[in-house]
């Protein structure tokens, strides 16, 4: 006897959990399987993956999941090379469903005769997700074993839900917009996780990339892994760099470090060279020390220094690094 199929109110209450779920997901206050276990409300699946794009690594990397562990390995290694994966991905819409791709894709797609018909599915869908601004960050598969599931009432679901999920998958997702005093134009880029890895250089996921900010071996991408490494994230620091202070905000999501960096005015009114000062401030040096690190002379850092002073409106140099380090400011690189 077949199960009676759930009413459209009954799928609609299931798809606003399955968006509160995705919520707290994105805020850390919740995991992608509690997703997962949400839409099985919508769609009684047998077998689920979330997996999110990986730029760095050219690959999907789950997120949670329930398929045997060489299903797994197929879509986080092999699916993207896939006829199918290609088919869907480009289609009108970003949600396929299994009865829906054409016998000749089907009978191309490794996927389909290697992975999904020997565990006996019947139906299911794969719903690649998007960013707001058209990024592609992930994929979600589900399947069953069962009669066909794609009622009107779950497909209208299941387009509606594509932009929470992406949300789950996007590394950027919660990250702060621009502020005041930017110029409002932010790069968004992935960090490796080491130095020595062969694709050391950060990968840009959002945006137009500063000058310095992609480059292999550049001072502004050593100071961005420094900076990781010691402060606890989410953190944001002002570095002057190539007559420009740049905001770099850092945050964890998942197993990367996402860094936001925008072009922002220079606060106080101080000249780039006297931010390039007040930064080494922060570290304590003395005029001297400065002055080599800077290339002037110790006279030129004890100018700069009155002036920083007088603008801050500051008694001393203590009080001028207090306040630097208060926004802050990092020594440019």
């Amino acid at each position: 006897m077949t199960a009676a199929q759930p009413s459209t109110t009954d799928v609609l209450s299931a798809a606003l959990d399955v968006r509160e779920a995705a919520r707290h997901a994105v805020r850390g206050k919740g995991g992608a399987d509690e997703v997962l276990t949400a839409l099985s409300a919508v769609i009684d699946h047998d077998h689920a993956s979330l997996s999110r794009w990986d730029p760095l690594l050219r690959r999907h990397v789950t997120l949670a999941g329930s398929y045997p562990a060489g299903t797994t390995r197929y879509i986080e290694t092999r699916l993207h090379d896939d006829p199918a994966f290609a088919l869907i991905r480009h289609a009108p819409g970003t949600t396929s469903w299994w009865h829906d791709v054409p016998a000749p894709v089907r009978g191309a797609s490794t996927g389909f005769q290697e992975v999904l018909e020997p565990l006996g599915v019947q139906d299911g869908v794969a719903q690649c997700l998007f960013s707001a601004d058209g990024r592609y960050v992930g994929i979600l598969n589900l399947s069953t074993t069962r009669a066909r599931c794609d009622q009107p009432a779950v497909r209208a679901v299941m387009t509606l839900l594509g932009e929470c999920l992406a949300a789950v998958a996007d590394p950027l997702a919660g990250h702060r917009s621009p502020g005041p005093g930017g110029s409002g134009h932010a790069c968004a880029v992935l960090l490796p996780d080491t130095e020595e890895a062969d694709d050391a250089v950060p990968v840009t996921v959002s945006g137009e990339p500063l000058p310095g900010l992609t480059e292999r071996g550049s001072p502004l991408v050593a100071l961005l892994r420094r900076t990781a490494a010691r402060r606890t994230l989410p953190a944001t620091v002002l570095v002057p760099y190539r007559q420009r202070m740049l905001e770099l905000h850092l945050t964890r999501r998942g197993d990367r470090t996402v860094a936001v960096c925008r072009a922002v005015t220079r606060p106080a009114a101080l000249s780039p060279r006297e931010l390039e000062v007040l930064a080494e401030l922060t570290q304590g040096r003395t005029n001297r020390e400065i002055a080599d690190r800077l290339y002037v002379s110790p006279r030129t850092v004890a100018t700069h220094i009155e002036h920083i002073l007088a603008k801050l409106d500051v008694p001393n140099r203590v009080a001028a690094a207090g306040r630097a380090v208060a926004w802050g400011l990092e020594p440019a690189p």
